[in-house]
Parts: C-alpha cells; sequence; structure tokens
C-alpha cells in the first residue's frame, strides 16, 4: 500500500474542510487515481478531475505521474480572473 499525503490549497481547503489527509492506495498507482480516491471521499470539491492541479514533492506533475510511497501531493484550484492593465 501507498500512504500518501493531500495537501488542500484555497478552495480546495475550504470544500474539503480539511488542510491535510493521508490516503491509502494499492501499488502501483497515478495521481489520476488519488484525484478520483480525492473527489469520491469529497464530493463536495466543485472541480472537475480534469482542471485539477497537482504537485508532487513540490513539482507540478501530470495525471499519469507514478506515485511512491510517502508523496506529498498539494491539490490547488486552477486560477482564473483577473485582467490586465491596459496603461
Amino acid at each position: 500500500m501507498l500512504e500518501i499525503t493531500v495537501l488542500y490549497f484555497a478552495a480546495y481547503r475550504e470544500q474539503s474542510g480539511q488542510t491535510t489527509e493521508t490516503f491509502s492506495l494499492s501499488e502501483p498507482s497515478i495521481l489520476s487515481d488519488l484525484i478520483d480516491a480525492v473527489l469520491r471521499y469529497h464530493p463536495e470539491i466543485k472541480c472537475s478531475k480534469d482542471r485539477m492541479v497537482a504537485a508532487v514533492n513540490e513539482e507540478y506533475q501530470r495525471h499519469n505521474y507514478t506515485l511512491n510511497d510517502g508523496d506529498m501531493v498539494a491539490l490547488i484550484p486552477p486560477v482564473s480572473g483577473g485582467s490586465i492593465s491596459q496603461e
């Protein structure tokens, strides 16, 4: 089994009510498997899987990244909004 620590940021923290959480996954597992588990456990997180951004051990990774025991995964909501100054 893999023990993965998940860190929630911004809206994900507010929606899940958690700052960190540990998930156990079977080996082998990829980042996409972890995201599926998070969304099943926290249906209140309002983001499609395809839009979720994740960093594994402080490095952004694609959803097909193979996880290792003890990895720390930060889930970061997509950034939107803002405007460009016309000055």
